[in-house]
């Protein structure tokens, strides 16, 4: 039993000078670190699928952006056809917002005029030296200008001013023409523009009211495919200003119809409950702006 003693405590001294060893922190095992793998950053870019009756133009007027923006950011070139089920980018994909057709279609029209310019240059070498031929055949003498120049002293003078032609608005034409905008209706304002978020007027009218153009332009729009317009239809006057007719009882006009100021192109619709009036609005580069301060007074 005395000498049992001995060798348990040899034991006991030993093990806890093991135990002390494991906890000591200068003997903690060194774990190796590793960075965090990169979040995988999600495309958060907006689009609008197309449906059955959508329009770019319709499309651009959702979300107040110019259809000319879309067609770009989209690729989509006039007269900008879209199909069911294409899915339209409602921002620019380009960084730092740069045209995305700014470096390749800027080379591509350099080389077209080196092209022209060299065609050009032949052309007038080739005719130049055909020329030459057939007049060197002739004899210098029996050459006569094939039309004279009449004297100055003969022209004649008009006076006074002729009368003066109608304006015509230039619907493809990227300058920007002077509009005159009309009143569609004539009737009470019952909501002017920016009130609850009205991105127009609400006219007061009467049921089957005649509505008239604002001005004369081609209808890009004509249908009922978006949600809180009704029967709607769109006017492009140029490539800055549109015209929006909403919550209308019929429409009397298509897609592709080229209309005139003042003619008759839907009639007036109900709004809501006992609520009969026009929605009406003016789009500039698809902005929503006031129509009233482009409308004359009443």
């Amino acid at each position: 039993m005395t000498s049992t003693f001995p060798k348990l405590i040899f034991l006991a001294a030993l093990s806890a000078l093991l135990n002390a060893c494991a906890t000591s922190p200068e003997h903690e095992p060194i774990l190796a670190s590793y960075p965090e793998p990169p979040a995988i950053k999600k495309d958060e870019t907006k689009y609008h699928q197309v449906k059955k009756g959508d329009t770019l133009y319709a499309i651009s007027l959702i979300y107040d952006l110019d259809y000319r923006q879309l067609a770009q950011w989209n690729r989509i070139a006039p007269p900008y056809t879209i199909e069911i089920g294409q899915k339209i980018r409602l921002s620019d994909p380009t960084p730092g917002n740069t045209p995305i057709h700014n470096h390749t279609d800027a080379a591509a029209q350099r080389k077209a005029k080196q092209n022209a310019g060299a065609a050009t240059a032949a052309n007038r070498f080739n005719s130049q030296k055909k020329n030459a031929v057939s007049f060197a055949a002739r004899p210098s003498l029996g050459y006569r200008s094939a039309h004279t120049i009449p004297p100055l002293a003969n022209a004649s003078v008009k006076t006074g001013s002729s009368p003066q032609k109608k304006p015509i608005i230039s619907i493809d034409n990227t300058a920007m023409l002077k509009l005159n905008f009309q009143w569609p209706i004539k009737g009470k304002i019952l909501k002017s523009f920016s009130q609850e978020d009205n991105k127009g007027i609400d006219i007061a009218g009467a049921m089957g009211q005649n509505v008239r153009a604002t001005e004369g332009g081609k209808v890009v729009y004509s249908g009922q495919g978006l949600i809180g317009y009704g029967n709607l239809l769109i006017i492009k006057h140029n490539d800055m200003y549109l015209s929006a007719y909403a919550n209308n009882s019929q429409l009397l006009v298509a897609e592709g119809y080229t209309v005139k100021k003042g003619e008759v192109i839907a009639k007036v619709g109900q709004a809501g409950v006992n609520k009969t009036s026009l929605h009406f609005e003016i789009r500039k580069n698809g902005k929503p702006v006031n129509p009233l301060e482009l409308l004359p007074g009443k």
